[in-house]
């Protein structure tokens, strides 16, 4: 088994490629590192190099998500282990897939979600141009999938996931180190796999909260929150991009170091701040 160690970054299509570098870079508190022909890279406050990536399509949506594991000879291991179990393999090993990755390999899930393995991610340690807010890294993306079971499994014996918490018939939540979740998975309601949305990370409450009034300020469109999730504990609010892409605000996540811990399967709590999911 190949074990994942970090959730990377997050890749979007982009129909206007400029417009959505105009929203992450100038609204969204992003910073533009690197273009590598249609495609734009961004970092968070944090040393990853990028935690977005932006490349222009016809059509919007997900392109990719990056998903980091120790080593540069992991990749080459997941290589052979991928095509070993049938999976497709769109781009092989490969050491100048993008800026800032020293190794990096392309395949596709079960239910066709383009994923990358990446090793060997540059740090920088550049001061962070200055503005209001600063995310400081991606923290988590969730998947509407096909099968629930099906992709919990793949994820699970061939990248090393673990469960963490479990709504009944919602998310399942999914972690590859100490946060409580990097993946999340829930049912896509037409059968047809779709991105749910990526969470990026703020310093803190008061960092967040800064987020949340300078996203009003600017007219992002906010589309649930603010709020307390039960599982994870994280402060959150949504919002959609120029091309409707759900882009979320976070902090406090739950950090579980407790090896013993137990997933919980509840009902669920989408917000703990509203009674009225309580019910």
């Amino acid at each position: 088994m190949v074990r994942v160690v970090k959730l990377a970054h997050v890749g979007l299509n982009a129909t206007d490629l400029s417009r959505q570098a105009e929203f992450y870079n100038d609204k969204w508190g992003l910073e533009r590192i690197d273009e590598f022909g249609r495609e734009m890279f961004f970092r968070a406050e944090g040393p990853a190099h990028h935690v977005l990536t932006l490349h222009e399509q016809p059509t919007p949506g997900l392109h990719h998500v990056a998903l980091e594991v120790a080593a540069p000879e992991d990749v080459d291991r997941a290589y052979e282990e991928l095509a070993a179990g049938g999976i497709e393999v769109v781009t092989p090993p490969a050491q100048e897939l993008e800026p800032g990755i020293a190794k990096a390999i392309r395949f596709k899930d079960p239910d066709g979600f383009l994923v990358e393995l990446v090793a060997g991610v540059d740090r920088v340690h550049d001061p962070f141009a200055p503005r209001d807010v600063k995310p400081q890294d991606l923290n988590h993306v969730v998947l509407n999938v096909g099968d629930i079971e099906r992709s919990e499994r793949f994820y699970r014996e061939m990248l090393g996931f673990k469960l963490t918490d479990r709504f009944i018939g919602g998310l399942s939540f999914w972690a590859c180190n100490a946060n409580h979740h990097s993946l999340a998975f829930g049912q896509a309601a037409s059968g047809s796999a779709s991105f749910n949305h990526a969470a990026f990370e703020m310093r803190d409450w008061e960092a967040w909260l800064k987020a949340v009034f300078y996203a009003g300020e600017r007219g992002i469109r906010r589309v649930w929150g603010p709020g307390r999730h039960l599982f994870g504990n994280n402060l959150f609010s949504y919002y959609h991009d120029p091309e409707g892409n759900t882009v979320e605000y976070t902090a406090e996540v739950e950090q579980l170091t407790d090896p013993n811990r137990q997933p919980r399967v509840m009902q669920p709590v989408p917000d703990i701040w509203n009674s009225a999911n309580r019910a």
